[in-house]
């Protein structure tokens, strides 16, 4: 059932002093609250959709999945993997077939996100040599929905863009966590992101866990020693590589 409430407004000095002070007191208690947490997510990507033949297939599991962090504080975003432990990986092929893993930011370094200054460093490996892409937060076009769910507790609203190559993204936000980021380099809402879903499934970040923790978490921006524009590095990567597909990742054959 839909409801709809209207307020009430009132003369300042209709207003009982009593509910006056309060409000004032809860706005402050509010601006007081660190602003800080943890988003685990976890990222599933459908192999297939990069593969139209059977043979091909037939050679990899159709998905692969990962775990990643946003640690945050304040302004400041840092988006890395979760640590993997020593257990058997579960997309290695036997008998030496080939392995096809698709990658993106934060699955071999971090990205760290500067939000107030609109700065993003994104430190990664590279023919077996570390580097950091100099680059900067940018906000999609994001449409805003009146759709909305609920996800691990938080009322979440719906947002939808075009992303790279022309495929579809939908995201689900929630004003309750006040940082305008999500997994990736997808940003710019009004409120952090919980659930994206990139080309109708093609690859889903899923929130898991939301903490207000962070908790021996290094926030420092990674050292600008080997810094490269974005252009630099992706000649870089065409060289080695080869060209990426039309949602910018590159398979990495074993």
């Amino acid at each position: 059932m839909n409801c709809t409430y209207k307020k009430l407004r009132l003369p300042l000095g209709l207003i009982p002093y009593g509910c006056l002070l309060a409000g004032l007191l809860a706005g402050l208690s509010v601006v007081a609250q660190p602003r800080q947490g943890t988003i685990v997510y976890t990222r599933t990507m459908d192999v297939w959709r990069h593969f139209p033949d059977e043979q091909m297939r037939a050679m990899v599991p159709q998905f692969q999945s990962g775990e990643f962090q946003l640690i945050y504080r304040d302004s400041i975003a840092v988006y890395k993997g979760v640590p993997k432990d020593d257990a058997p990986d579960p997309f290695a092929a036997p008998g030496g077939r080939m392995v096809i893993k698709l990658g993106g930011p934060g699955d071999d370094g971090i990205l760290y996100k500067n939000l107030s200054g609109r700065c993003l460093l994104e430190e990664t490996s590279l023919d077996d040599k570390k580097y950091v892409i100099k680059d900067s937060v940018r906000s999609l076009a994001w449409k805003l929905s009146p759709d909305t769910c609920t996800i691990l507790g938080h009322f979440c609203k719906k947002a939808t863009t075009i992303g790279r190559g022309g495929k579809k993204v939908m995201a689900w936000y929630s004003e309750d966590i006040p940082l305008a980021a999500g997994p990736e380099r997808f940003d710019g809402l009004p409120g952090a992101i919980l659930r994206l879903d990139v080309d109708s499934g093609t690859v889903i970040f899923v929130a898991t866990k939301v903490v207000a923790s962070v908790a021996g978490a290094d926030l420092r921006a990674p050292s600008e020693k080997k810094a490269l524009s974005r252009m630099e590095y992706e000649r870089k990567l065409d060289e080695i590589m080869g060209p990426a597909d039309s949602l910018g990742r590159r398979m990495i054959r074993r």
